[in-house]
């Protein structure tokens, strides 16, 4: 394989790709996604001949990689951070929530032409569908302005939520992301830079929080966004990071009295609607829900 097209396998190295269809996740970095561990026990478990390959590109490598995979007969890929945003300008067609948040995770590749969906939104949804009450109406503050950050706020808005502010490193960008959302949904939006004032300014407002950020992944998994003073109890917090399950800003929610959502939930139910996509068959959640846990143990 080429440098920048190296494949991450989370199965035994001596099997090859055969007969098997390809699926892959194009992503930097990839070296702790568990959805190879997810898609192929489900796989396996349907006796489905596919196998899941993780690949970690680099930048300049984006457009390359997805060819090389529709080159290769891929059934479809995943598409992870940083790249939900950037990959759509190399896929023919996008569907459903993709077309309305510019941001796509999952590809089908048809055989003319290469499909963008987004099952982000889906997962989160599902993920947070328990506390819909507290959702109904409420201030959310969602940390990041990329894809996922988009999916959330779009999920969030499905649900009920009456204002969403955006918090991001580059001030314009969150900006950005608000009048976006402000245009399309009917709910109030901001966009702030990221500082210590405004996160404790808006966070103490907030019944819901979303980290669409990489903060507190795994191996620098010691950090976290927000502290628990700056937290409410009785709200809502999700980490879109799976790895750790308990990041260190779940870990403030919960002494802070918050409901707290692992980003592993929504991980399965995304994982889900993608197999589903791929293979046109119901997915089977408890066998993925317990690789993903596994293989999340390897890390701690």
């Amino acid at each position: 394989m080429t440098k920048a097209f190296r494949g991450s396998l989370s199965i035994p190295r001596r099997k090859s790709l055969g007969n098997k269809r390809l699926v892959g996740l194009i992503g930097r970095p990839v070296k702790h996604s568990v959805s190879p561990d997810i898609h192929n026990a489900a796989f396996d478990h349907l006796g489905l001949d596919y196998l899941y390959v993780a690949f970690e590109v680099k930048e300049d490598a984006l457009g390359p990689a997805v060819k090389g995979l529709r080159a290769l007969g891929a059934v479809g890929f995943n598409v992870t951070i940083p790249y939900k945003q950037a990959v759509v300008k190399f896929l023919d067609r996008l569907v459903d929530d993709a077309e309305v948040i510019k941001a796509v995770n999952t590809v089908v590749i048809e055989k003319d032409r290469m499909v963008g969906y987004n099952t982000d939104v889906l997962g989160v949804m599902k993920a947070l569908l328990p506390y819909k009450d507290v959702l109904n109406g409420c201030n959310a503050l969602i940390l990041g302005t990329g894809g996922g950050a988009s999916a959330a706020a779009l999920a969030l808005a499905r649900l009920g939520c009456g204002c969403i502010t955006f918090v991001g490193r580059v001030r314009s960008k969150a900006r950005r992301l608000a009048n976006f959302f402000r245009r399309r949904l009917n709910v109030s939006t901001n966009g702030l830079g990221l500082s210590a004032s405004n996160l404790s300014d808006v966070a103490k407002t907030c019944n819901v929080i979303v980290n669409a950020t990489p903060v507190g992944m795994w191996p620098n998994d010691g950090r976290s966004l927000l502290r628990k003073e700056q937290i409410r109890s009785g709200s809502v917090v999700m980490d879109m990071v799976y790895n750790p399950p308990e990041t260190l800003l779940l870990k403030e929610a919960r002494l802070a009295g918050a409901s707290c959502v692992s980003g592993l939930e929504m991980l399965v139910f995304q994982a889900a609607e993608s197999f589903r996509l791929w293979t046109s068959l119901d997915p089977p959640i408890e066998v993925m829900k317990a690789a993903a846990l596994e293989a999340v143990g390897r890390f701690a």
